[in-house]
């Protein structure tokens, strides 16, 4: 008897191995096989890199571009890299402002022409930077905003906060009066802080319209410069809400736990919308999804789908942020950025 008990240990140690690795890997295929509840119409063609460069510090985003040159902005807010679309040089420029401790690695530029803006939203406020000229001009505004684009020079269009009731809400201002602002008639009145509505605020050259993307839900918003509501859109996915949490502390809302991402980065050009989405569709393989950046391309004039394909990793790595200037597409893989034909769409 004693002889057969490790012979019995053994082999129900065997079973239960199998069983172990049975129930995991059917767990694991229905995990996978999640269906969401919609398609793409991804496009066949593969992007294929042209062009690379690598620059000396990580790049946060590209500020645009002017007289064939590319202008990036990178961890140091008072220095600005250069090149051409072709990626085939790389110079840092200097900017010649005044040291400020609240200008910090959170701030975002914007060119229109000679002018690189520099939005500080801890001052709060938009530094004017004339590259032609080396000079500065500073516009300290009388609130926080969370929200920026450039629309045309000295004019932004940012996402405020009402006076009375604390909502967030679009507002446009010109930086040579500041106090001064027009509000948009459409955000809503919630009370319930700008969380559920998070996202990021984009400005299309070609249509002038902007364009509001939510984080948590599957829509987005374009507006005219105006803020007249132009476009009231849906993305293609099937989360129409996220519940969001809020919890109180001291004075200050923050949210009890951070809800899942159903839009992440994008830009706007050429009249579309590409956003990615952090949703994979019925009929996508999970191994495609998961190694690539899915981008879903909406008309900004409608708000219609357009179609999907895909941003390729960058030796192993996703892209951080995405641009595209005519029909290229830049992603940015940290230091490095990698220059791509634009799918016909």
């Amino acid at each position: 008897m004693q002889n057969k008990r490790p012979v019995i240990i053994l082999t129900t140690l065997f079973l239960s191995s199998f069983a172990i690795i049975g129930l995991l890997a059917f767990l694991s295929r229905n995990i996978i096989d999640k269906k969401n509840g919609f398609t793409r119409r991804l496009l066949p063609a593969i992007l294929q890199p042209r062009n690379r460069q690598t620059f000396p510090s990580t790049i946060y985003r590209i500020s645009g571009s002017r007289a064939g040159k590319v202008y990036l902005q990178g961890n140091n807010p008072y220095t600005v890299y250069t090149t051409t679309l072709s990626l085939d040089s790389l110079t840092s420029i200097s900017l010649d402002i005044p040291p400020e401790k609240r200008l910090n690695s959170g701030t975002r530029h914007f060119l229109y022409g000679r002018h690189l803006y520099i939005s500080c939203r801890s001052l709060p406020g938009i530094i004017d930077y004339d590259l032609d000229a080396q000079k500065t001009s500073n516009h300290i505004l009388p609130y926080y905003y969370t929200k920026e684009a450039c629309i045309s020079n000295d004019q932004f269009i940012l996402r405020a906060n009402d006076r009375k009731t604390k909502d967030p809400l679009f507002v446009r201002i010109n930086l040579n009066t500041p106090t001064a602002r027009q509000e948009d008639h459409f955000s809503e009145k919630t009370g319930t802080s700008i969380f559920p509505t998070d996202g990021i605020l984009y400005f299309d050259t070609t249509t002038h319209l902007a364009c509001y993307t939510y984080f948590y839900q599957n829509g987005f918003i374009c507006m005219d410069s105006n803020l007249n509501l132009i476009v009231k859109g849906k993305t293609i996915d099937t989360i129409t809400k996220r519940e969001i949490k809020i919890a109180r502390v001291g004075s200050s809302l923050t949210m009890k736990q951070p809800p899942q991402f159903v839009n992440d980065l994008g830009t706007v050009a050429n009249g579309k919308l590409f956003l990615q989405s952090m949703l994979k569709a019925d009929n996508e393989l999970p191994l495609d999804f998961a190694e690539n950046t899915v981008i879903d391309a909406y008309s900004v004039t409608n708000g219609n789908y357009i179609a999907s394909f895909y941003i390729p990793p960058y030796k192993g790595n996703k892209p951080y942020q995405f641009h595209i200037i005519g029909k290229m597409l830049y992603a940015i893989y940290g230091k490095t950025v990698v220059e791509y034909n634009l799918p016909a769409i």
